[in-house]
């Protein structure tokens, strides 16, 4: 069970950075103090599901999506931790960047994107 908590824990950590946010600003967002976020992301504290939904909503994800894989469980029984891509890392450096653009900076990266990736609206 600890295991689970800590994957928990490092998945809702993963998502909220992936989102540019920082605990204080979820912790907001869920209603809770920084600290406890901190204490999830932590596993040092055992949420319930009602937390969990809040904190699933603050990020606007499911809770399914803080509970890890199969393959995930499995591997940290073994002792081989969660690994993060490479894709993950870059999308969650670039979530951060954005946060800190106005709007006009955000338009302005949004046709860059449309024209390099040939993303439509």
């Amino acid at each position: 069970m600890d295991s689970l908590i800590k994957l928990i824990g490092a998945n809702a950590r993963r998502i909220r950075k992936a989102k540019g946010l920082s605990q204080q600003k979820l912790g907001e967002k869920a209603g809770f103090d920084y600290r406890y976020i901190g204490f999830i992301e932590q596993a040092r504290v055992n949420p319930t599901i009602k937390t969990l939904e809040k904190v699933a909503s603050a990020l606007n994800v499911t809770v399914r999506d803080l509970f890890p894989a199969n393959s995930e469980v499995e591997a940290n029984k073994k002792g081989v931790p969660a690994k993060i891509s490479d894709r993950e890392r870059i999308t969650s450096i670039i979530m951060r960047d954005l946060n800190k653009a106005d709007n006009a900076k955000l338009k302005q990266l949004r046709r860059i994107i449309k024209i390099t990736v040939g993303a439509e609206d």
